[in-house]
């Protein structure tokens, strides 16, 4: 196995130890060849030092790529570009691998010719040694999903980040990797991939593990991130897979039910969504795509469906 690492850091100088001694331990056997591309996306803590204070721990070429904040996709993106081998293992620089999980996320790519493999993941403790911590993964524990499979799981919910996925690179390339207009890379990868690939592989345990504690983290920023999830199923619908109107209807009715849910958390509208989620369970729309669009404005805090400017992807 020949595999490049690309881990995207932004102000997670805390945790960076923790990520690299993982790193350092996952295989039983050395991979064949595997250089480790950290990316800081402008961070202004420690973030560097810690990297290069304990990038002797791995057994593989070490490179540190730095930019201006652009947020983590433009990350992850530079990330990819730079790596020399035929497969990425994407992780956040909070996040954890558990043992032997490349190794056997590439076995089953090989062994069932797929370009995409994702796992599920978990939580450590920062309280206790990073490394009696570290799960072992299950390699026969999988499932083959056909796209179809894909496409009811990851817009019913996604329940993985970019830690969880092993890609090829022609793939990612193919894909137009992580899309830019988004903060995380995580669930665009995922569908991106899903609307190029006839088959993936989804290994049913965990292959990384995040900490319990990360302040700052996106996915605790309920508005932005609920917001980018939605804009990422409809750009699934109207972007990527135009024709499929079956995918449109899904989608659609998706983003209704869970904007209903955090207009109520959020407290911007729910009664506005909830009827939209009603009718949207007996009628649906002429168009779809503008119906969609209107979801996006249970999460933003003037109740309207255009981003804003402060959620801008590189505006930390």
């Amino acid at each position: 196995m020949q595999v490049s690492y690309v881990i995207t850091v932004y102000n997670k100088a805390p945790y960076l130890l923790d990520v690299i001694k993982s790193l350092a331990a996952e295989h039983a056997i050395a991979p064949a060849a595997a250089e480790y591309i950290f990316v800081d996306d402008g961070s202004s803590d420690a973030s560097i030092d810690s990297i290069k204070a304990n990038q002797q721990l791995l057994l593989g070429d070490v490179i540190i790529l730095e930019q201006a904040n652009q947020g983590a996709a433009a990350a992850t993106n530079a990330g990819v570009r730079q790596a020399k081998y035929d497969w990425v293992r994407l992780l956040d620089g909070d996040d954890i691998v558990c043992k032997e999980s490349t190794a056997s996320m590439h076995r089953l790519a090989m062994r069932e010719d797929a370009q995409f493999v994702i796992g599920d993941y978990g939580f450590f403790s920062q309280k206790a040694d990073v490394l009696s911590q570290m799960e072992t993964v299950a390699p026969n524990n999988y499932q083959v999903m056909s796209q179809e499979d894909a496409l009811r799981r990851f817009i019913r919910n996604f329940s993985h980040n970019s830690s969880c996925m092993l890609i090829s690179k022609a793939l990612f390339q193919t894909i137009g990797g992580a899309d830019t207009r988004l903060m995380s890379p995580d669930y665009t990868i995922a569908l991106r991939a899903t609307a190029h690939c006839q088959k993936m592989v989804r290994l049913r345990c965990n292959v990384t593990q995040m900490v319990e504690q990360a302040p700052g983290r996106l996915s605790s920023q309920v508005g932005r991130s609920r917001y980018d999830s939605i804009m990422a199923i409809y750009l699934l619908a109207h972007e990527l897979m135009p024709a499929r109107r079956d995918v449109a209807v899904a989608v659609y009715r998706r983003a209704c039910s869970r904007s209903y849910r955090y207009a109520r958390i959020l407290k911007n509208q729910p009664l506005r969504h909830f009827l939209r989620y009603l009718r949207s369970r007996i009628h649906l729309p002429k168009d779809l795509k503008i119906a969609t669009y209107q979801c996006l404005s249970a999460y933003t805090p003037d109740g309207t469906p255009e981003r804003p400017a402060e959620w801008t992807p590189g505006q930390n």
